[in-house]
């Protein structure tokens, strides 16, 4: 029993050094790529993927990277050659001195940071699971549309599911029987009302346990709530043309970072 202990013990400390040097080394997560970049030592360039002490960079031709550190600052990295990491903060991308632009690219660091600090900790290789996953509206989305679009990715042997939504202020769920991936909601005053927060699931039984369902929370906005947010992310789009994003990018990014889904 002392020696499981001991075990235990010392792969929670050997953890916490690693995610403490990891996690305090660097200082730069990759926000965006284009072309196929890479990390020396075939390490992969993704979104999310850190840039850490030891890491050097190289860019090909027609290859850009786009960093951002703890600070909200961006670096845009797009001239072929290598780069170490103390190189990166020759490549500061200018942007606008606006409180709101720096607060998201801050809340981008930190959301990189504690997803690898959980892919490090669980220790856990995962395997497919086979089961519902839900897909759009991502979860705490804020929608401004007159119709909404729901979808999931159903991994199970039922082609039959159950659809699930709740109103969160009226607790009102209603259930419905579908074949399929995907169903569309309007705003009818009935099942979707504007200036109203939502749960939304899907099963394969029609009475799940509701305390293991994965669900989404929803924000439907009304248009006063929706100039507010135009308003507050008009500056953030301007830097996101500056860098080279096209619409649909930039409608993406603001989505999944900031859960402003137009």
């Amino acid at each position: 029993m002392e020696r499981i202990f001991l075990s235990r013990l010392i792969i929670t400390i050997f953890l916490f050094i690693s995610s403490n040097i990891i996690f305090g080394q660097h200082n730069y997560y990759v926000f965006k790529k284009e072309g196929n970049p890479y990390f020396k030592e075939n390490k992969k360039v993704e979104r999310g993927e850190p840039f850490l002490k030891t890491d050097i960079l190289i860019v090909k031709k027609k290859d850009t990277v786009i960093l951002v550190n703890e600070l909200g600052e961006i670096f845009k990295i797009s001239e072929p050659m290598s780069y170490s990491f103390s190189e990166i903060k020759l490549y500061k991308h200018k942007l606008e001195e606006d409180s709101f632009t720096r607060k998201y690219f801050k809340y981008v660091w930190k959301q990189f940071t504690n997803q690898n600090k959980r892919k490090l900790e669980s220790g856990v290789v995962y395997r497919e699971k086979r089961d519902i996953k839900l897909k759009y509206p991502i979860d705490s989305a804020k929608v401004y549309s007159p119709e909404v679009q729901f979808s999931w990715n159903n991994k199970t042997e039922s082609k039959e599911v159950y659809f699930f939504l709740k109103d969160l202020e009226a607790n009102r769920t209603i259930k419905l029987r579908l074949n399929g991936n995907s169903i569309m909601l309007y705003l009818d005053n009935y099942l979707l009302n504007s200036n109203t927060e939502y749960q939304w699931w899907v099963d394969t039984t029609p009475f799940p346990d509701l305390t293991q369902i994965e669900f989404h929370n929803l924000n439907i906005l009304d248009k006063k709530e929706y100039q507010k947010l135009e308003e507050e992310t008009a500056v953030l789009i301007k830097t996101f043309k500056i860098l080279g994003f096209t619409e649909e990018e930039i409608k993406e990014a603001i989505c999944v970072d900031y859960k402003f889904c137009r």
